[in-house]
């Protein structure tokens, strides 16, 4: 293992130690953001990272109710659970991984309660200070469990509700007179969701679009003496979907999302409240603007019920962190269960998510109420 490895760590946990003895470390043609808990921006299911990480507004499968809250309720499963697997930078660090337990009960015709638990691992991590002197060895790990409630008002329309906690334990320890410490905060997620009907020429046709404000809550801190707190990454997600039933074999799905981080992401302190930075991101201030905004697209075909192909393209900003990348996915499904597979591809030196594998095995159990 190389001290590459902690450089990596620290760049996209965006968790930087700006004391004396500490330097930021910057890859070229990565931007370094400092914003908390980074991954949640991250897509839970191997669905919607097959379509570019799209499909808020999408009905495809019980997988996909993580993306949107609200939309639970229109599921036609009564219940479903899925798990997803995401070996992450294995050519950094061999046991680096995010895994994504979920499920959602519909305990009645216009009430769906969810439940989730990601749990991202970093691997074991070598630490070095600015004399190339080893710190020892670290294993960091972030973990966000939620609660969820979905709540349908007529056939068409719903709203959500998230509740999140969450533990970010990336170092403990002292360093020169600074103490680091594991940061813990609260969030909550709100959505809402609305599908027509159409006519259209191949038959059976639905439009949605959806709102997700995902992620509001206040700052979390990693040090006890000082008043430095990073912004939970406070996202603004609009989505819209267009899925047809050609026959009774074949349907077909295309989705649209736009993306908006509401909080500065470059910028280490900010005397901004979270709700000062939210009014601000579309102001052009606090190093954030409407330009910043990212788009995700993907189109899914799905056979007989049984098969399904994807791909999907998201387009990101110069500034926005994870870097453009397109994807392509499939999936399986026999009777109650199904598997699905993601595959992300970009830019090594932009992406992240470079040479990304996903795969989520699901659940569902399709009794009517």
């Amino acid at each position: 293992m190389n001290t590459f490895q902690s450089y990596v760590l620290t760049v996209f946990c965006g968790f930087i130690i700006s004391t004396a003895d500490a330097q930021l470390i910057e890859q070229p043609n990565v931007p370094t953001s400092k914003l908390a808990v980074p991954f949640l921006l991250l897509s839970t299911d191997a669905i919607s990272s097959g379509m570019g990480e799209s499909g808020s507004a999408l009905l495809s499968s019980s997988t996909t109710a993580e993306l949107n809250t609200a939309k639970a309720n229109f599921l036609v499963e009564k219940f479903g659970m899925n798990l997803t697997y995401t070996p992450w930078l294995r050519k950094l660090v061999s046991d680096r991984k995010l895994m994504f337990v979920g499920g959602f009960y519909k305990v009645a015709p216009e009430f769906t309660l969810t439940a989730s638990l990601n749990y991202l691992s970093y691997g074991q991590t070598d630490l070095i200070d600015i004399n190339q002197i080893s710190l020892g060895t670290i294993q960091p790990v972030e973990y966000v469990g939620t609660l969820g409630i979905s709540k349908s008002f007529g056939s068409k329309f719903s709203l959500g509700m998230k509740l999140k906690i969450i533990r970010s334990n990336l170092y403990t320890g002292s360093d020169s007179f600074v103490f680091i410490q594991s940061g813990t905060a609260y969030g909550v997620d709100l959505s809402s969701y609305h599908i027509f009907p159409i006519n259209s020429f191949s038959g059976n046709s639905t439009i949605a679009f959806a709102i997700n404000v995902e992620n509001i809550g206040p700052k979390i801190s990693y040090f006890n003496q000082f008043d430095q707190k990073s912004y939970l990454p406070t996202n603004l997600k609009i989505g819209t979907a267009f899925k047809t039933i050609t026959s009774s074999e074949s349907e077909i799905g295309i989705a649209l999302d736009f993306n908006k981080l509401l909080v500065p992401q470059y910028q280490l302190k900010s005397d901004e409240s979270v709700f000062e930075s939210i009014v601000s991101s579309f102001d052009g201030k606090s190093g954030s603007s409407i330009s910043d905004v990212s788009v995700s697209m993907g189109a899914e075909y799905i056979y007989n019920k049984a098969v399904s192909f994807r791909l999907g393209y998201n387009l990101q900003g110069d500034k926005r962190l994870l870097g453009s990348f397109f994807s392509a996915g499939v999936g399986a499904t026999l009777k109650k269960v199904s598997l699905n597979m993601a595959y992300i591809t970009g830019n090594p030196q932009r992406s992240f998510l470079s040479n990304t594998l996903r795969f989520t095995l699901g659940y569902s159990f399709p009794s009517a109420l």
